[in-house]
């Protein structure tokens, strides 16, 4: 497993074991409510479908910063930045579209403000997925 993986794995199991869940319909929504032990009155709507207890939102914040300070932190390692666009050029399959705009959007980046060292990495990242896609 690289860094970059490595990464994404620790903070998928931070949300997977935040007490959360979602719902879509009225009948999803009872059901979480009595599941958490909910009252309507102490649900916090955060997003995308998803819900917790108000009673967890400082917890819940603190959580999303700490993903997005390890996350921003983890960029400015060369290594980590290379296996970040390595495996999101083939997650998002350039070699069929040869766009970089939802690599980089995944990764909280544009093309437009890439330094140089950021541009040398993704080139290197690019070539090496193409050259495996063609192989």
């Amino acid at each position: 497993m690289n860094k970059y993986t490595k990464l994404q794995k620790k903070h998928q199991e931070m949300i997977n074991d935040f007490p959360c869940f979602y719902a879509f319909s009225n009948e999803q929504l009872e059901d979480g409510l009595k599941k958490f032990n909910i009252t309507r009155d102490n649900l916090l709507n955060v997003g995308y479908g998803g819900f917790i207890d108000k009673k967890n939102e400082a917890k819940y914040v603190k959580m999303w910063l700490l993903i997005n300070t390890e996350s921003k932190d983890a960029m400015k390692d060369e290594e980590y930045l290379y296996q970040a666009f390595r495996y999101e050029l083939g997650n998002h399959e350039y070699s069929y579209t040869y766009e970089y705009e939802d690599t980089l959007a995944c990764l909280g980046l544009k093309f437009k403000t890439l330094t140089e060292k950021q541009l040398s990495i993704l080139e290197k990242a690019k070539s090496d997925y193409l050259e495996v896609m063609e192989a």
